[in-house]
């Protein structure tokens, strides 16, 4: 071995040793059998990669997904198939894991994604295609292609037909996060997220996008909210306020919203489906409380 392979192989071996000490020790797993981080390093030790995308992992929400889960006891073998690396491959299998021995589960590491040994046919060894495997257990592609919400018809955006792996793994970032335009410590050299795709316009014209977006979603989501929150309140102190019809309009409201809550990406996913999402829930709700107001002799 050459001294620059020497020298990555050993900085491999830091970063891992560091991660491992503190991801295993918080999940409570390293056992001789366990394919986890450790596995890598016996082929990857000079790959100039490896450190780096290693210590993206375990600063990443996969690195913490077991700890996440593993002190709920109401945590069923469904959470642990996404939450841990012995769940997710008995998924794969179509089987269930066996929550009795979870105290022995590993979170979701590199040999969780990536096939162990290197036997498979999909891009860069993962497990299944890189589409498919992300939507196995993120669901945020419904909204990401503008469906699933009540009373609305599928509304499809310019972002519904791009792959998570664009948006998220920038660079190869295994912090699997977007990186945003409007970062502060994102410096001039380096691609952000948005005008990786988007070459025909400048970084700060993607700022004032994705702020005025989410800007007007926060204020949306908030108002509406609060409305639904009114509503729920009176309801609560007089059922009768509402017919089963109203009640129903109502539910589809929380429904939506909460859609849309869960998606996480405050409308980035598909600004369209949430914009029709709010107007939709704006009108339900002016319905709603002009109903309520009357029945209460307002």
């Amino acid at each position: 071995m050459d001294k620059r392979a020497l020298c990555s192989g050993l900085i491999a071996a830091v970063v891992l040793a560091a991660i491992s000490g503190v991801v295993f020790a918080q999940d409570k797993k390293e056992t001789p059998e366990s394919q986890g981080p450790q596995a890598c390093l016996a082929c990857h030790p000079s790959d100039a990669k490896f450190p780096r995308n290693l210590s993206m992992w375990g600063a990443s929400g996969h690195s913490r997904t077991l700890s996440l889960i593993i002190k709920n006891s109401q945590a069923s073998p469904d959470c642990y198939s996404c939450h841990s690396d012995e769940g997710f491959k008995a998924k794969l299998e179509g089987k269930k894991i066996d929550v009795a021995q979870k105290e022995s589960f590993s979170p979701v590491t590199c040999a969780t994604c990536h096939k162990f040994p290197h036997d498979g046919k999909n891009p860069h060894q993962l497990v299944l295609d890189p589409e498919s495997l992300c939507t196995s257990c993120h669901t945020q592609r419904t909204v990401l292609q503008g469906r699933g919400a009540k009373g609305i018809e599928e509304t499809r955006s310019f972002h519904s037909a791009v792959d998570c792996v664009s948006c998220h793994m920038t660079e190869g970032n295994h912090l699997m996060k977007v990186i945003r335009p409007d970062d502060p410590d994102l410096s001039e050299q380096r691609n952000d997220t948005c005008t990786a795709c988007h070459r025909d316009n400048n970084r700060k014209a993607r700022v004032a996008q994705i702020q005025e977006w989410q800007k007007s979603y926060k204020e949306n989501m908030d108002s509406l909210q609060a409305d639904v929150s009114t509503l729920t309140a009176s309801l609560k102190e007089n059922p009768a306020l509402l017919d089963d019809q109203m009640k129903a309009k109502l539910s589809d409201v929380r429904f939506n919203l909460g859609l849309l809550a869960r998606d996480r990406s405050r409308g980035a996913h598909n600004f369209d489906f949430a914009s029709e999402i709010f107007e939709r829930a704006s009108k339900s709700l002016r319905e709603l409380k002009e109903v309520s107001d009357r029945r209460k002799g307002k």
